[in-house]
């Protein structure tokens, strides 16, 4: 790693400061230790321990650490105005060789931004693309289950912390099976590094450095995913967005988006037509292996069917109040929320949200899994 820690070199061009550091939104205390280490090649007690802590981490198997003079650190990711010097990788990395789609949304989405991410995630696996989001609640969490749903190609997680402190605490078993189905969980960040809000937009950069693309799934006009959709533009790939309801807020972004010149999207099929069929098989293909997947892409298009979204299940006249309003909620959010949070959204008494629940379940409105009730 130290041949990475350098001040400037005539010869190789490539200087690392404080202020690199600060760009790359290194805490302050984080970049003035790495350079002191640099000036004096000395460690304190608790850098000794963290650099300890992180080589015990770097035994264990499937752990990585991927230096920019590593081969299987992706050259897209190179091209990039202040790549990551490195990649610290759990899971398969061999994932990084594949042809990958960014999916990037709102976290308070919409029911239909879900289903519509969940299927185009799906599709984009099963023609061997790899889909790379950030982990989020919402619609990066329906990007990755829609990949993994499909078993076809592995899912790329790039998150915000430190790769010891997994986020959100609620998609744990969602990044569990990510590395199950060999897909990969990355990050620029230290391992110990926690949850910070500054130190999410600048992983967005990865998301679209490592892509051919980015989808905009849902967007409001503030929203932190435009912020990918600038990343994209700024490292000359591709911009997809994908249209919504005109009375949606979380719509909004990605109608700017399709105003100032993204592409729309009604299909993969669209998404798939934009990029270069050679670069939809991963690097190592010979090039009669690509020709070869082309052939087979073009045939899988042209039996494609259409996305189903399912429709949701009629509430009954004969409802209660409380019931509708609980059921309202769950339609809104568009995410499965527990007993105790459902109280808080509702300010309804324990006693009377289990009659709700059991009402709505009795008429198959909602769906129970493992005390997680989300609309159906």
């Amino acid at each position: 790693m130290t041949q990475l820690l350098f001040e400037d070199d005539q010869e190789s061009g490539r200087v690392l400061s404080y202020e690199l550091l600060r760009a790359l939104k290194w805490l302050e205390i984080t970049a003035r230790q790495a350079m002191d280490y640099l000036s004096s090649g000395t460690l304190s007690n608790e850098q000794k321990q963290k650099r300890d802590d992180t080589m015990a981490w770097l035994e264990a198997e499937n752990h990585h650490l991927i230096l920019q003079e590593d081969n299987d650190y992706p050259e897209d990711l190179k091209e990039i105005n202040v790549a990551p010097a490195f990649l610290y990788l759990e899971g398969n990395r061999d994932v990084l060789t594949h042809s990958k789609i960014g999916i990037v949304g709102a976290r308070k989405c919409t029911r239909y931004g879900r289903d519509v991410t969940f299927q185009f995630a799906k599709k984009l696996s099963d023609y061997g693309v790899c889909v790379v989001s950030g982990g989020a609640m919402g619609i990066d969490t329906a990007a990755h289950q829609g990949a993994l749903e499909s078993q076809k190609t592995p899912t790329i997680v790039v998150a915000g912390t430190g790769l010891l402190h997994r986020y959100p605490n609620r998609n744990l078993p969602l990044f569990e099976q990510v590395l199950k189905q060999g897909g990969a969980i990355i990050s620029e960040y230290p391992l110990t590094t926690s949850p910070r809000p500054h130190l999410f937009p600048p992983r967005n950069r990865i998301i679209s450095g490592l892509s051919m693309g980015i989808l905009v799934a849902e967007a409001s006009i503030k929203s932190g995913s435009l912020i990918s959709a600038s990343y994209a533009v700024q490292q000359n790939r591709e911009v997809f967005a994908l249209p919504g309801r005109l009375s949606d807020p979380q719509s909004e972004g990605c109608h700017q988006l399709l105003r100032q010149g993204a592409t729309l999207v009604r299909s993969v099929e669209d998404i798939l037509d934009e990029c270069s069929p050679i670069r939809l098989v991963t690097s190592s293909a010979s090039r009669r292996e690509s020709n070869k997947a082309c052939e087979i892409l073009e045939a899988k298009k042209e039996h494609t069917p259409a996305l189903v979204i399912p429709s949701l299940k009629p509430l009954s006249d004969k409802v209660s109040d409380e019931a509708r309003l609980v059921a309202a909620l769950l339609e809104k959010e568009a995410e499965a929320m527990d007993f105790d949070m459902l109280i808080r959204q509702t300010s309804l008494n324990a006693g009377v949200m289990m009659q709700v629940l059991m009402e709505l379940e009795l008429l198959g409105c909602i769906d129970n899994r493992e005390g997680l009730y989300s609309r159906c």
